[in-house]
């Protein structure tokens, strides 16, 4: 079976209120791709989104509308979401990767990626865009996945794509800021963002956002915390 994945990161630029990073996938089946994203589009439209749907214009007059984005989430069944999440405090890119912090960066990446490829399957992965300082960044990271396969599983290709012209991209991206937020912890109690992150906690059934999965096996809602011991 193809799959296209559409990926994106939060809070990857550390700071004082970002401890946690997160990097995020949403995967569905590309037989199913053009019908959700016109379900989608016109939930979006429905709900009067003009302008791209994200998780920093979560806002207290937008929240019924972004729960139900939400909530089209969890009703569709073709659709996957994977998180890994990195404690910044335990990253030192000094010991791991000689300094270049670009370069961890889309390790996590792969790891995040390379546990639900699955033999069989071939793969359009789309990442939102963002300026490296390395031109090679996008075609290292396919190529290091491609040798992992072994050819058991393919890459059709691994590019950039707008998110602003993406809706399922825009869904990604709402869910990877939601994780970000929980773990950070900086959405305050009442207000509209952790009362999101409160409405997809429900949804997944459990207590809170930053409940971890019990491993990285596929499943409708995976978050996983890496381990940088």
């Amino acid at each position: 079976m193809q799959y296209v994945v559409y990926c994106d990161e939060s809070r990857h630029d550390g700071g004082v209120e970002s401890r946690f990073m997160a990097i995020g996938s949403l995967w569905v089946p590309r037989c199913h791709k053009v019908e959700i994203t016109k379900a989608l589009h016109s939930l979006f439209r429905d709900e009067g989104f003009h302008a791209e749907v994200k998780w920093s214009k979560v806002s207290a007059s937008r929240l019924a509308a972004y729960q139900k984005v939400v909530d089209f989430f969890f009703a569709q069944d073709a659709l996957r979401f994977r998180v890994i999440v990195v404690d910044h405090a335990k990253y030192d890119p000094e010991r791991f990767h000689s300094g270049d912090r670009e370069l961890g960066f889309y390790k996590f990446y792969y790891e995040m990626l390379v546990q639900w490829l699955e033999p069989g399957n071939e793969y359009l992965i789309l990442l939102d865009f963002k300026q490296n300082q390395s031109a090679d960044r996008y075609r290292d990271l396919r190529a290091v996945l491609t040798r992992k396969l072994k050819g058991e599983a393919k890459i059709l290709d691994l590019t950039v794509i707008d998110s602003g012209e993406t809706p399922l991209a825009q869904l990604c991206d709402l869910l990877t800021g939601a994780v970000a937020s929980a773990w950070c912890g900086d959405a305050k109690a009442g207000n509209a963002k952790a009362e999101l992150c409160a409405h997809i906690a429900r949804c997944r059934g459990v207590s809170s956002l930053k409940t971890a999965s019990a491993s990285p096996a596929i499943s409708k809602f995976n978050v996983f915390k890496i381990d940088l011991q």
